[in-house]
């Protein structure tokens, strides 16, 4: 983008006040803000520089770094007499590129890029903005996909299918070259691919689980063609989940017989690190971002999820009524677990002196959740719906001391309008109050509120306008029940 950048916000402060920041804390504070200075404004700055100043600046939040230390030094603008917000929004953005549902989010290494992955298509976007930068690429000839991952130098994508993995090539456009698998990964510190494979009783290998398999081979491949790498197998028996961690440096494997989960190094295949838990049914692993802690989920009553740290071993155990695979945060900053719903997904801190629930996403009208993609750091979440939206929450509790907030502002889920008809006379329009769901009727010329209803605009649920009217009739049809 022309004309400013973050870094160009954070020179120009220095130049202005004469202060130095503490390089640790103050600075990565203001930079996080110049960014979303940016982001939000990106349309206008982008048009013509001079924007910077008088479209941006008089709106940023009176909060935020960059209003507080840049408005002051600017004194001939606009200035907002209400309604002007004091924080930033905890949406940075939504985008709406795709159609259809959105099957999977994953950010790149740096995650300066996302991919959305929808059963027709994939957009590669700028997770900043949310403004699509590669893509669409049509997927609808391969079936849905189960998961993905970038590569080390974040060129390519890696997109696992039902029985066979396809290596994409962003910049072209175009696949690349197939291999065969049931789960699969790029190895970040060396380039290769390793996929595991299911054998059965008779020896024969099988893409996906088969009944009964408890036998894992996995197989090495050539990430730049795809050709297969001999001899470098590992074979592990006895098993009934596995889960490769986000680097590809290790293969969690929960032992059947046994209630172990084993954490394989794909280096070397060698050592395994064992991880007890009590008694119960393993349902799924997964690990972390980061590939620091590992996650093993229960679903038999009572439900449970169990978590490790990969340097100190430390368990930490938590119970709730989640309905879908949560996702698992834990860094030095957070220990924050994401527990994906129908309609939104929660967060919760979850730490050796026990859990806590600290927040949860707002709905997206009547949007189904579909995939979500929290951050390294656990600070932004990616939230894929299936009206093939996709939102960016700025989950970072801490205010600009550090501390944690007691609340969370959430101006921007102030109620957004969408049209749902007019009448035909053109007077009024009937419109939806996309996160109460509510339907109300405005007059048009003014958009002033002409009534309210208690109605929610449910799936299924049409509004019409009688065509010859005296009054301000409206009709919803309730599926078997009507209104007037």
């Amino acid at each position: 983008m022309e004309g400013v950048s973050p870094g160009h916000l954070f020179a120009t402060h220095l130049m202005l006040t004469g202060q130095s920041l503490n390089p640790d804390h103050e600075l990565t504070l203001f930079i996080h803000d110049a960014v979303r200075f940016v982001s939000t404004f990106f349309i206008p700055i982008s048009q013509r520089a001079p924007h910077v100043y008088i479209s941006a600046l008089p709106f940023a939040p009176e909060e935020s770094l960059v209003a507080r230390n840049f408005y002051p030094r600017f004194p001939n603008t606009l200035a907002i007499t209400q309604g002007k917000p004091s924080q930033w929004p905890m949406v940075e953005f939504t985008a709406e590129h795709h159609k259809d549902c959105v099957r999977r989010l994953v950010f790149s290494l740096d995650e300066s890029t996302f991919a959305s992955i929808s059963p027709q298509t994939m957009y590669v976007c700028n997770s900043e903005t949310g403004h699509c930068i590669s893509g669409p690429f049509e997927l609808r000839n391969y079936g849905n996909v189960y998961d993905a991952c970038f590569s080390p130098d974040g060129k390519h994508i890696l997109l696992g299918f039902d029985s066979f993995a396809v290596v994409w090539d962003i910049e072209m456009g175009e696949e690349q070259f197939q291999i065969e698998g049931y789960d699969f990964t790029f190895i970040l510190h060396d380039g290769r691919i390793a996929s595991t494979h299911w054998v059965d009783e008779d020896g024969n290998l099988h893409s996906s689980k088969a009944e009964g398999s408890t036998r894992l081979l996995v197989k090495f491949w050539d990430s730049s063609n795809g050709a297969l790498i001999p001899n470098r197998l590992l074979e592990v028996n006895d098993v009934v989940a596995t889960r490769f961690s986000s680097d590809g440096r290790f293969l969690a494997i929960g032992r059947r017989s046994e209630d172990v989960i084993e954490l394989w190094t794909l280096q070397d295949g060698k050592d395994p690190q064992q991880f007890i838990y009590p008694p119960g049914k393993l349902s799924s692993l997964d690990f972390s971002p980061t590939s620091d802690t590992v996650m093993a989920v229960f679903w038999e009553e009572p439900r449970h999820i169990y978590l490790w740290r990969l340097d100190t071993q430390e368990m930490v155990s938590f119970s709730h009524n989640f309905d879908y695979d949560p996702h698992v945060v834990h860094s030095p900053l957070t220990n924050y677990l994401f527990i994906k719903r129908i309609h939104t997904v929660e967060m919760w801190d979850v730490s050796m002196t026990g859990s806590e629930w600290i927040w949860h996403t707002k709905s997206l009208a009547n949007s189904i959740v579909t995939s979500i993609c929290p951050s390294r750091d656990g600070h932004r979440l990616l939230v894929g719906y299936d009206s093939g939206s996709v939102r960016m929450w700025n989950v970072d509790l801490e205010d600009s001391t550090g501390n944690r907030a007691d609340t969370m502002d959430t101006q921007d889920d102030t109620d957004t309008r969408q049209v749902i008809t007019i009448s035909p006379s053109g007077n009024v329009v009937a419109t939806q109050l996309l996160q109460s769901i509510n339907v109300e009727f405005l007059h048009s010329n003014t958009w002033e509120v002409a009534a309210r209803t208690d109605v929610k605009c449910e799936d299924g649920m049409g509004v019409a306008f009688p065509q010859m009217t005296t009054r301000q009739h409206f009709c919803l049809n309730l599926s078997s029940q009507s209104a007037i």
